[in-house]
């Protein structure tokens, strides 16, 4: 006996969409561009991409972490606070020349960095956009065997059974350059020295930390030499220079003739099992 479906013919929206043929590109199976879980995830959550935000992140991090400028003033080691050059603080340190806490009083010794513009790599200019389906062109970020979906037993070791490998893979990246404008102030020359003897042992070399992207970094000029300045009557050393970090960028989804679609996502290997009778 047939069902008659459930139907609406009343609505005055009655739609004829085919809910078989439509994919989320949210959803977690059925669909080779997925976005890829989080390890420990309990849903979809925001998916892989590399932006401007990682890139700075990345740098910071590093001056942080990694670099961890210090200076010595009366036999006392002082951490130097690193901040991002937002629009309040990078026009007080280039219009005032000094960075002011609430109570008016001077931030010395301060580090403050800001990205001050972006271009394509030439010697990497093209990301291989014309590859709209991402069927030639890709990366593979990790790669997986045995699973707890994959399992590894006596089945497989008698069968010879090999693991389906599992490739999680990405479009290419653009290639970008991206300069930085570091304004470094202290109290006194030999602070200032330190400052410059740190940056010279970690320019041309990658930033970021083990766990997350890295980037080269480059000096793009010289070190300017310190500028005794004054502000308000009180007395410090400044320098400026330029940091050139050659980084790549991936979005999240990609929007082309083929409708929207992750730039990550699933690849396996075809699974095979053998099976061998002897007749005597």
């Amino acid at each position: 006996m047939a069902i008659k479906p459930i139907t609406n013919e009343d609505a005055p929206n009655a739609s004829s969409v085919n809910r078989e043929s439509q994919t989320s590109i949210r959803s977690e199976k059925g669909n080779s561009k997925v976005v890829i879980k989080k390890p420990g995830g309990t849903n979809a959550g925001k998916g892989f991409s590399i932006g401007l935000k990682e890139i700075d992140t990345a740098v910071i991090k590093h001056i942080r972490n990694i670099m961890k400028p210090k200076v010595r003033e009366q036999n006392e080691v002082i951490s130097v606070p690193v901040l991002y050059g937002n629009e309040e603080r990078w026009k007080s340190v280039k219009a005032r020349g000094a960075l002011r806490d609430k109570g008016g009083a001077i931030i010395l010794p301060i580090m403050v960095i800001k990205r001050t513009s972006v271009g394509f790599d030439d010697a990497m200019p093209m990301s291989f956009d014309n590859d709209v389906q991402g069927k030639f062109i890709s990366v593979v970020r990790s790669s997986s065997g045995w699973s707890k979906n994959n399992r590894y037993d006596r089945f497989a070791a008698l069968t010879g059974q090999k693991p389906v490998q599992e490739f999680v893979k990405t479009g290419m990246p653009d290639f970008v350059t991206c300069s930085y404008s570091i304004v470094m102030m202290t109290s006194y020359i030999e602070q200032m020295n330190d400052l410059n003897s740190l940056w010279i042992e970690h320019l041309e070399t990658y930033f970021g930390v083990p766990t997350s992207y890295r980037f080269l970094s480059s000096l793009d000029g010289d070190i300017s030499n310190e500028i005794e300045m004054e502000s308000q009557g009180e007395r410090m050393i400044k320098n400026e220079f330029t940091m050139t970090i050659k980084g790549y960028m991936i979005p999240e989804f990609t929007d082309n003739v083929l409708g929207k679609t992750a730039e990550l996502g699933r690849a396996y290997t075809p699974k095979k099992v053998s099976f061998s009778e002897k007749i005597i």
